[in-house]
């Protein structure tokens, strides 16, 4: 080993411009991968591996339902600038209220969307379906305590209900799902089915009939649930219970809400089934191409019949895990009082100067959250406000794309900071600017290709990788400081090229069980569950190896070249 050590210094000392120009090379390379670096935010699901529980049932109801565990919300303030101005200092005036509304229509525009709730919907509930235009009215709806009686109305009694709606739209979909099948097999016969075409046709109308009762009984279901999440808020539970409680309730009512949707998409296609069959009946000249489109939308049909099925079985299994944490409720007594709430206290502050609008997301990619946000934060600053508001967004998306876009700033404040301690440490060390610089090398080079080896292996930069930059100078500047410091030793016994061998067969080898140790050091941390850590210990482990290498590579050959200048001189 000692001997093609001091082997490889003869040949940097030898030929000090072909090391140079090998390493330059190199550093070209990583310095356009570094350019493709890209950065990205830190969500729970990055943090944690996979095999977690919490994390498992997160990407269940992602997958289940189209839900993120991720929600935004929108705060608005009052934010008067001049005494006895006509500016709003009351959220309950009507301004606001209509202006709440606006952004509500247009963010349940925008793609993405779950769910927005904000305190003019339950105005207009409390108000048949209308907006109030005075502040007395509003301030009057907010005074208004709902009473509920639990002797009339407990929640096992409820859940009972919920379950016969349900019974009801199952026994629709199934109904349905018998006519749309027959439909199928009816428009692949021939003209001489024409007659049964038509039968098909009738029983289909009668089961849209029924489709619409079981969209009335979903709007009647989602009325009972959101009763029982109002009673829930008010009962004697603890808050954990009740947060599980209403979150089995809150993906209850997503689930209905899809299956009015696609309830609603069968109608319309049925429609034009309709009106198909009805041109086909005049003219039985287009009858081939007739039967040909009815059976594509009946296929369409079965389809969404399928889903429809689906979504029910998974709202049944959702109740299932609403009944095990309401037991308690029927041996319980609570249900026997009358219990008093106001649904306001959700979405407006104690003293009327904030209110929020709570949006909820679907599961979606980092890339399309980021567009979102974007797009929320647009409508903000495109919506006319009232004077004396202020508008405000926050919530998981907003402050991970805030902490993504501080990456890199935070990485270069801190990496130049680093950069000039460490200058003025090594130049105060050696007493020379020149090897201080050189002895800088090893960080400089190493830092390069670093983040080229991270740009070109596609890998994205996280808030938590950011600091490692800094660990990586603070341990790499010891290899550029050993070879300097052993160099300029060297320098007063013997010629440039002899210094450099004796330096490279004396430290080359401590320095490699140093990289070593530290590789095997920061590698541990991936072998932990939390990947974060796993990332900053990857980065930092290919860090400490490039500065090992540039420390061998370039700072000898700079020496050597260094010394040659001198002597010209």
């Amino acid at each position: 080993m000692k001997r093609k050590i001091e082997g490889y210094g003869r040949f940097v000392a030898k030929r000090p411009y072909i090391v140079l120009g090998i390493v330059l090379v190199l550093t070209l390379v990583c310095f356009i991968g570094a350019s493709l670096v890209k950065t990205k935010g830190t969500s729970y699901k990055d943090m944690l591996p996979e095999n977690v529980d919490e994390i498992n049932t997160m990407n269940f109801i992602g997958d289940e339902f189209g839900l993120s565990a991720e929600s935004i919300t929108f705060v608005i303030e009052t934010n008067p600038l001049y005494y006895e101005s006509d500016e709003v200092r009351d959220i309950r005036d009507p301004r606001v209220a209509e202006y709440i509304d606006i952004l509500e229509q247009k963010i349940r525009k925008t793609q993405g969307i779950v769910s927005v709730q904000g305190y003019p919907d339950i105005l207009r509930g409390m108000n048949s379906g209308r907006l109030p235009k005075t502040k007395t009215r509003i301030i009057e709806l907010m005074n208004k305590e709902i009473v509920i009686n639990q002797t009339g109305l407990n929640l096992p009694e409820t859940l009972s209900r919920v379950s016969e709606g349900l019974k009801g739209i199952e026994q629709g979909i199934e109904t349905q799902a018998q006519i749309t099948s027959g439909l199928s097999s009816g428009l692949n016969a021939s003209y001489q089915g024409l007659k049964q075409i038509q039968s098909v046709f009738s029983l289909l109308s009668s089961a849209m009939i029924q489709e619409e009762t079981g969209g009335n009984e979903i709007t009647q279901t989602i009325a009972l649930i959101n009763q029982i999440e109002y009673l829930v808020q008010a009962s004697n539970a603890t808050d954990t219970e009740k947060s599980e409680i209403t979150g089995y309730l809150e993906i209850l009512k997503h689930g209905l809400n899809a299956m009015a949707s696609q309830m609603t998409e069968a109608e319309e296609q049925t429609t034009y089934l309709s009106q198909s069959m009805t041109g086909m009946s005049e003219s039985l000249k287009g009858l081939s191409s007739g039967l040909e489109e009815m059976y594509n939308l009946s296929l369409v049909l079965e389809n969404l019949t399928y889903g429809l099925g689906n979504g029910t079985a998974g709202i049944s299994s959702a109740l299932d895990g609403i009944n095990q944490y309401l037991k308690f409720y029927a041996s319980s007594q609570a249900h026997n009082k009358t219990i008093e709430f106001n649904p306001f206290d959700s979405y407006v502050s104690k003293d009327y100067t904030t209110t929020a609008i709570k949006i909820g997301l679907a599961d979606m990619s980092e890339e399309k959250t980021k567009e979102l946000v974007k797009e929320l934060k647009q409508i903000v600053s495109e919506t006319e406000k009232p004077a004396g508001i202020k508008t405000g967004i926050t919530g998981g998306p907003v402050v991970t794309e805030e902490i993504r876009n501080q990456i890199l700033p935070t990485m270069k404040t801190t990496s130049m900071l680093s950069l000039i301690g460490i200058l003025i440490i090594v130049c105060l060390l050696f007493l020379s600017i020149r090897y201080g610089f050189i002895s800088l090398l090893a960080i400089g080079f190493g830092v390069i290709w670093v983040y080229g080896v991270i740009g070109l292996s596609g890998i994205s930069i996280t808030s938590t990788m950011s600091g490692g930059l800094s660990m990586i100078m603070g341990i790499g500047i010891d290899f550029g400081i050993q070879v300097v410091n052993r160099f300029k030793q060297e320098r007063k016994k013997h010629a440039p090229e002899k210094s450099l061998e004796i330096t490279l067969s004396n430290v080359t080898f401590p320095m490699f069980v140093t990289t070593i140790a530290a590789l095997v050091g920061f590698r541990a941390m991936s072998m932990g569950k939390l990947t974060i850590l796993s990332d900053l210990g990857n980065m930092i482990s290919l860090g400490v190896l490039a500065c090992f290498i540039a420390a061998v590579t370039i700072i000898p050959a700079v020496l050597i070249i260094n010394e040659r200048l001198k002597n010209k001189k």
